[in-house]
């Protein structure tokens, strides 16, 4: 028999006194800045440490000032005010209509501020320009004023330089003043030099393509040479008085990816360029003034090398190399420390953990293990010999904060709540910004004194504990082959004996994604806490490779997309209908992205469970999708042909028996509209039912307030019509 353990996060009992709760309302959610209102954005410490500065934004976002934190005093105070920052930081909301590249500012975190080197002045980018920002003197002034259209500026480690991309290329300017000069040559609508095609930032999380020596006598980058690369259309079916259409670079899967190498420029614009080549370039930085390191990765995305490249004499050696039978993980985690040794993480046992090298190669020590996941190095102290990370050590779905010794002695957990954290460590390793929520609790911000571990609170968002919300209930699960399987429900408000509610079912479905997490959700937990208060029990379940429990795990899928997440589904199902207020006739499930593959794949082969889907911006076909994400997971199509057409949801269909909803963005330039209207297709061909609502204009995650409420009322309005009467 199988067991189930439940574990209940929270109790729901409320002590005497406390004043009458409110219900949720569609207007409480679906405000500018959310229920929980705006937190702080953009938060960094100057690189002396004595401030940690962040974008505060009043309630409908139309105001903004830029604060800075003391860590000493814990104080906070106004570094540069609306009227200036609105000047020089605006909102995106304000200055960019191009829905697509608003979706690239928000979606990669495009830095609206730099810091100096020297912690004097600040750098502000605004739809292309720069300003330099002195805040002692609070003076501003335009940074190349005749000179538009950059991006990705940062200042050279010496502070005597500030370089930036346009025309993509790597240009340069004096930061005293003076007249700009392109470094690299070359640079075409098809030649990136130190810029990133869109499939490197959404797939390898790389944020930017080029890097100063810490001499500032030379810059690392990456040319991506997209010549080859085909080109898919984005239309814009409002513009007037005909449609126009965009051709995107997009590498499907199988088909050509851009070809990359790693080129080193000196301040007089000589190139060099590293003699060994690999299919992808996920990471590169300096380990030195003299050496570059760079990531290797082959087009299985199964062998990763670590190779550091001597600019000198033009040398390489292979540091590391990380095999898997299945796919490779990259992370952030790499650390160059003195006596030529190196930081390094890996999923070898099938959970990644920290190991020490030293730069010739060899192995010298482990630094941590278990059955849980390293899952950030947040900063390396070589002073005290300690690292500073986030694990799962303690609870997998929450983060907490931990330290290690450099010399293997000992592992200890700074963080003592039941909440997940979310650290900045400061330059000098004094102190850290610390954020911490919960299910029900958002974000709240701490600067901790690393010498006693005292936190001090700085800001807290907007408190809920107005409104009538509903405890979660986490439960651990098994399945057949003891894999583990994650279930959180929602209970109705007021469940009254002997009657049984529809089920509303959350999912994802892919590796690494996990939609249990014990972090405030926002908008999207709140409309489910609004739904069970209408009547519905709300599930969320993380099969065994979405639940970050370990790459032992993930790696279930692989090849196998789509089957090893229904058979986990069905196992949480079991549990969910065995519970005498489910009515097992009555469940509907939906998700969005990978959820909304999750979403038509299980409408289409779980017909006996799923009686209504909603996919919003589906992925069905992984035909359709990119090179990077989808042959990590799939193979390559030319040589699992028959994987491709059995994970594909399209193939399947003709077994759709209850009713189904796409939605989607017409400019989705991440999973294109193609895959809806392909599935359409398919259930035409096969006389289904089914229907269709696409915004115009909207992209991926289709943005904006207004947007958003309309979006989920239509997601409201159809499982309250075909499943909860």
């Amino acid at each position: 028999m199988r067991r189930f353990l439940l574990l209940i996060l929270f109790s729901a009992t409320l002590p005497l006194g406390v004043a009458q709760k409110r219900p949720l309302t569609l207007d409480d959610i679906f405000v500018e800045g959310g229920a929980a209102g705006y937190g702080p954005q953009e938060g960094k410490w100057s690189p002396d440490g004595k401030f940690f500065t962040y974008i505060l934004r009043s309630p409908n976002g139309s105001h903004g000032d830029l604060w800075a934190l003391d860590p000493v005093t814990g104080k906070s105070r106004i570094l540069v005010d609306n009227d200036v920052l609105s000047r020089l930081n605006p909102s995106i909301e304000k200055i960019v209509t191009d829905e697509r590249e608003k979706e690239r500012l928000t979606r990669y975190s495009v830095a609206g501020y730099v810091w100096s080197p020297d912690s004097r002045n600040l750098l502000f980018t605004s739809a292309g320009n720069l300003y330099f920002y002195d805040w002692s003197k609070k003076t501003a002034r335009s940074f190349l004023p005749n000179v538009t259209g950059l991006k990705d500026p940062k200042f050279s480690p010496d502070g005597n330089w500030i370089s930036f991309l346009k025309n993509n290329d790597i240009w340069i300017a004096p930061t005293a003043g003076g007249l700009p000069r392109q470094l690299t040559q070359g640079g075409t609508k098809n030649v990136l030099n130190g810029d990133l095609d869109w499939v490197y930032q959404e797939e390898f999380a790389l944020r930017t393509g080029y890097d100063w020596s810490p001499d500032s006598r030379h810059i690392a980058f990456l040319q991506l040479d997209q010549t080859h690369v085909g080109e898919k259309p984005i239309v814009d079916f409002i513009a007037r008085p005909h449609a126009t259409i965009e051709m995107q670079k997009y590498p499907k899967a199988g088909e050509k990816n851009p070809k990359v190498r790693l080129g080193v420029v000196t301040l007089g614009g000589k190139e060099s360029w590293l003699n060994t080549a690999s299919e992808y370039v996920p990471r590169l930085q300096w380990a030195d003034s003299k050496t570059v390191s760079v990531q290797l990765l082959n087009r299985h995305q199964n062998e990763l090398d670590l190779v550091l490249w001597d600019i000198q004499t033009g040398r390489w050696t292979r540091v590391v190399k990380e095999r898997g039978n299945e796919w490779v993980n990259v992370s952030d985690t790499l650390r160059f420390l003195p006596h030529d040794e190196i930081l390094w993480a890996s999923e070898r046992d099938g959970f990644n953990h920290l190991y020490l090298y030293r730069r010739t190669g060899e192995f010298v020590r482990r630094l941590t293990q278990g059955d849980w996941e390293v899952t950030a190095v947040n900063a390396v102290d070589t002073t005290h010999g300690w690292v500073y990370c986030t694990t799962t050590e303690k609870n997998p779905i929450q983060r907490h904060v931990y330290r290690v010794r450099l010399n293997g002695a000992g592992m200890e957990r700074l963080s003592q709540d039941d909440r997940t954290h979310a650290i900045h460590m400061d330059p000098t390793n004094s102190y850290y910004v610390d954020i911490t929520s919960s299910f029900l609790i958002p974000p709240q911000y701490s600067v901790v004194k690393v010498a006693n571990f005292s936190p001090s609170s700085f800001f807290t968002s907007g408190s809920l504990n107005e409104f009538d919300l509903i405890t979660p209930e986490v439960i651990e699960l098994k399945a057949p082959d003891g894999a583990p399987i994650r279930l959180m429900i929602l209970r109705p408000d007021g469940l009254q004996p002997n009657q049984k509610y529809p089920v509303l079912v959350y999912v994802y479905g892919g590796p690494n994604a996990p939609v249990i997490t014990d972090t405030f959700g926002g908008e999207r937990f709140m409309w489910h806490q609004w739904m069970a208060h209408r009547g519905y029990v709300i599930a969320y379940i993380d099969d065994r490779t979405s639940a970050v429990l370990g790459h032992k795990y993930e790696t279930a899928l692989y090849k196998k997309f789509g089957f090893v997440a229904l058979a986990d589904h069905r196992v949480a199902l079991q549990y969910l209908t065995s519970l005498s207020f489910v009515d097992a006739d009555r469940i509907g499930l939906w998700g969005w992205s990978g959820g909304g593959y999750t979403t038509c794949f299980n409408m289409c082969n779980a017909s006996d469970i799923f009686k209504v889907g909603v996919a919003v911006a589906p992925l069905t076909d992984f035909r359709d999708y990119d090179t990077i994400w989808t042959e990590r997971y799939m193979g390559l199509p030319t040589e699992n042909p028959d994987i491709y057409e059995q994970s594909s949801a399209t193939t399947h269909a003709s077994k759709l028996s209850g009713r189904l909803l796409l939605i989607h963005g017409t400019a989705d330039d991440n999973v294109h509209l193609q895959n809806s209207i392909q599935m359409a297709q398919k259930l035409i061909e096969a006389g289904k039912t089914f229907d269709i609502f696409l915004y115009p204009g909207k992209t991926h995650a289709l943005a904006g307030t207004a947007t958003r409420r309309h979006l989920y009322q239509k997601i409201t309005e159809y499982f309250d019509l075909y499943l909860k009467r």
